[in-house]
């Protein structure tokens, strides 16, 4: 079985070579099938990350939460923790420090218990919610206690599950994926 590092590496390069409308289609599936999940409806505020070009992208499920009046937090990383900060659509983002993922430059931060619903990232994702992210373990220490629903998005270039899941990864809630349930 290949290792996480080999893995993040070829499914960077798996995802990058995807083309843009094809990701395009897969993601707008996506969005509809979040968009009817009991967590979504449910949730109050969402946390989410800004996502890389390569990523499935976040910039449209932020406008649907606040067009549906939902508080919407993005991640930051603070002191190599992992915080959400309460945004608008008019917020100011700057590059952080992990990653160069755009983050709030200022704002209110949000208590873990008071996000209803976390959107997860990565690279890979297996059915039963195992995943491989970047490598920081930003998120498995911000699940590690967090009780609320999390959901991960997953194109189909991003569904594997040929790696050996380290004692402290932590399983999201539900991975929804294009394929039949």
């Amino acid at each position: 079985m290949p290792d996480k590092k080999t893995i993040r590496q070829e499914q960077k390069a798996k995802l990058k070579a995807l083309s843009p409308i094809a990701k395009a289609e897969q993601e707008e599936q996506l969005y509809q099938k979040l968009f009817q999940q009991p967590a979504w409806l449910q949730a109050q505020t969402i946390a989410v990350t800004a996502s890389l070009p390569f990523e499935v992208e976040t910039t449209p499920i932020m406008e649907a939460a606040w067009q549906a009046g939902k508080t919407v937090g993005l991640a930051k990383v603070v002191d190599r923790e992992l915080t959400f900060v309460k945004i608008s659509a008019d917020s100011a983002l700057t590059a952080g420090e992990s990653f160069g993922i755009l983050e709030p430059e200022n704002g209110q931060e949000l208590k873990k218990s008071a996000i209803d619903l976390v959107l997860v990232p990565g690279l890979a994702f297996s059915d039963a919610g195992l995943r491989v992210g970047f490598g920081g373990g930003y998120y498995d220490r911000f699940l590690a206690d967090y009780e609320g629903e999390s959901i991960s998005l997953a194109l189909a270039e991003q569904r594997r599950a040929d790696w050996v899941p380290d004692n402290f990864d932590e399983v999201v809630g539900q991975v929804l994926t294009l394929a039949d349930e």
